[in-house]
């Protein structure tokens, strides 16, 4: 295989600025991160990577919070495929497309073996029979945890076992099912009004976010969270008519916030639930580039609202490119590549020596021809004359052949190359459909990273 592109691995801010101090009485640590439960590429496993690595280095523990309450459609890999020299992609689907397309995975039964082993042996034409061996333990992964109560618990799962090898100890898992906490719900109602006002004048002053502004009215508004009951999730408001006691309700019908399972169909939004976490969950929130924008809505939100900093964040990103034995081509390199393919043909005296004297003389014929082509106004004339050019040309072109049959080949590599480039340059297969060695470089870098030698 040729090599692909270096890793490019993104921290920001540097590691000797992250600090951390355990917060909330905690005697250790906690470095969290996280993400939604489907076949992530080596861009998020980077995230985990660095919590890992780092809370290694501060004596801390490893989480990844599992954002389960999303609909994320039909559980589905993308893989290389390669006819010939040409590179293509196909969609193996895992899952019934027509259930999971409004249901998050929590909220999706397990999928069985049989059709994870269908979609893989579906796919004959796969780039490399590497990723044929890659995506059987994905299906192998899947089926060890095929007990679990859901799809979202059986992904977690699944992850865990494929990146176990690049970390130095399992993480911790906590779910967007447990994190809407009685302190969060409480802060809320304590001030509805000021929380909403402070939100969305965050977002506002933080477009590139692009996180939408809260509904804010005169007797309700809603509430940074949602409400999942039978899967769907609907926005939640908080009705201010009674200003003693106001209540939070969801389609008309205030929740139930008494009992044990008061809390068990409240989700957070995506700036709710960074909040939650770095409040009171984790000393270090690691994101993604992504997160990382929106979370400056989430840090000015708080400051703003309840008085306080959050924990810090740090950004994680890193660009990883499977490696393929085709040919690759830049839009430039097409370019030139056509033009010579088509210019070659009537200029081959201009890129070869004559084989011998006989070819001396064409050359030369073609030479006087064009050098004096003006001089003569005769119309009959100067066609013969072009007519004998081209004559030469095509007399040429036959002695060279293989010239001509290289640049026209040299053609077709670049066409062909450039659209195997745009595959190529794809960042976001699933982790685990990478070399080994490419994951455990990427491993070996963000260690490299967050633990320097010492001088």
């Amino acid at each position: 295989m040729a090599d692909p592109p270096p890793t490019r691995l993104h921290v920001d801010p540097p590691i000797d600025q992250w600090r951390v101090t355990p917060r909330n009485g905690r005697a250790t640590p906690v470095i969290a991160t996280g993400h939604q439960p489907y076949l992530w590429h080596p861009g998020i496993l980077a995230k985990d990577l660095a919590a890992d690595a780092f809370a290694r280095q501060v004596g801390g523990t490893a989480l990844h919070v599992v954002v389960e309450h999303n609909p994320l459609g039909a559980l589905a890999i993308d893989v290389p495929t390669r006819r010939g020299r040409a590179l293509g992609t196909r969609s193996l689907v895992f899952a019934d497309v027509a259930a999971s397309s409004a249901l998050p995975p929590n909220r999706l039964p397990a999928i069985e073996p049989a059709p994870i082993h269908r979609a893989i042996h579906s796919a004959g034409d796969l780039a490399d029979q590497s990723i044929a061996r890659e995506l059987n333990q994905v299906a192998e992964a899947y089926a060890a945890h095929a007990g679990l109560p859901h799809q979202a618990a059986q992904t977690t799962a699944a992850l865990a076992t494929l990146k176990q090898p690049y970390l130095t100890q399992p993480m911790q898992t906590l779910a967007t099912s447990r994190l809407v906490t009685q302190g969060f719900v409480d802060r809320l109602l304590s001030d509805p009004v000021g929380c909403v006002r402070c939100y969305n004048r965050a977002a506002m002053a933080c477009p590139q976010a692009d996180i939408r502004p809260l509904y804010a009215g005169r007797d309700v508004v809603e509430a940074p969270l949602w409400a999942q009951a039978d899967g769907v999730c609907t926005p939640v408001f908080v009705d201010l008519g009674d200003s003693k006691q106001p209540l939070l309700f969801t389609q008309g019908q205030a929740l139930d916030l008494t009992g044990p399972d008061a809390l068990k169909n409240l989700r957070p939004r995506a700036v709710t639930l960074s909040a939650i976490m770095r409040s009171e969950h984790c000393d270090l929130f690691i994101h993604g580039t992504g997160g990382g924008i929106y979370d400056r809505v989430t840090e000015r939100w708080w400051r703003d609202w309840v008085g306080e900093d959050l924990a810090p964040m740090a950004v994680v990103s890193a660009d990883v490119y499977l490696p393929f034995d085709v040919p690759t081509a830049t839009r430039e390199q097409r370019r030139r590549a056509q033009w010579f393919a088509h210019h070659l043909p009537h200029n081959v005296d201009r890129y070869t020596d004559a084989a011998d004297h006989e070819e001396t003389k064409l050359r030369r014929e073609k030479q006087e021809l064009l050098d004096h082509m003006n001089d003569d106004r005769n119309k009959r004339r100067r066609a013969r004359a072009f007519q004998r050019v081209h004559a030469i040309n095509a007399e040429l072109g036959e002695r060279h052949h293989e010239a001509i049959n290289k640049a026209n080949q040299q053609a077709e590599d670049a066409r062909v190359g450039r659209r195997n480039a745009r595959i190529a340059s794809r960042r976001d297969w699933c982790f685990a459909l990478y070399p080994k060695d490419q994951l455990w470089s990427l491993a070996e870098q963000v260690r490299s990273c967050l633990l320097p030698s010492p001088r």
